[in-house]
């Protein structure tokens, strides 16, 4: 069935608590930034920055949950990865939720991977490449049943899963040498 991205998804807005009040920072709520997953894996396991529970009450910045994604959405657009665990994020970013009676949280991923080359050329800006919620309206997909979608993501994963074992096993080397 034909949707557009945006009909498939919520789209979530992140915001940054005031850098400039140091009770919202170097707490133990993850962060996200583009920095932290613009690494082509699948999963963002680590931020650079934490937020105290004073900053996330205190700013926009909301909660993705285990299975959302993140997309960067302004400078360096399209970078994309999943959340293994709740996190929140910043404004330069949207996180990007399944509407799970349409499309699987496995099958999403892939789809907006697949799409950003068409993402990337509908961004919008003068000064930094953005692109906005509409931006997400102007592409339609092909949705399969979850049946289908299921059976697509199965393959996929093991192919995720080869990947970051393969770059775990880098990393360690590299540690040895």
């Amino acid at each position: 069935m034909i949707y557009k991205l945006s009909d498939i998804m919520d789209i979530i807005g992140g915001g940054t608590p005031k850098t400039s009040n140091p009770d919202y920072w170097d707490g133990d709520i993850p962060w996200l930034s583009v920095k932290d997953f613009n690494n082509d894996l699948r999963y963002v396991y680590n931020t650079e920055k934490k937020i105290t529970k004073l900053g996330l009450e205190n700013s926009s910045t909301k909660f993705l949950d285990r299975g959302d994604m993140i997309i960067s959405a302004r400078g360096t657009v399209g970078e994309i990865a999943s959340i293994p665990y709740p996190m929140t994020f910043n404004q330069s970013c949207y996180g990007l939720r399944a509407k799970k009676n349409i499309i699987s949280s496995d099958y999403l991923y892939y789809l907006i991977k697949y799409n950003v080359g068409k993402l990337q050329k509908k961004v919008h800006g003068s000064v930094f490449d953005t692109i906005t919620r509409e931006t997400f309206s102007d592409i339609e997909v092909d949705i399969p049943r979850l049946e289908i979608q299921n059976k697509i993501v199965s393959v996929l994963c093991d192919i995720d899963a080869k990947i970051q074992l393969n770059v775990t096993i880098n990393r360690n080397l590299a540690l040895v040498a």
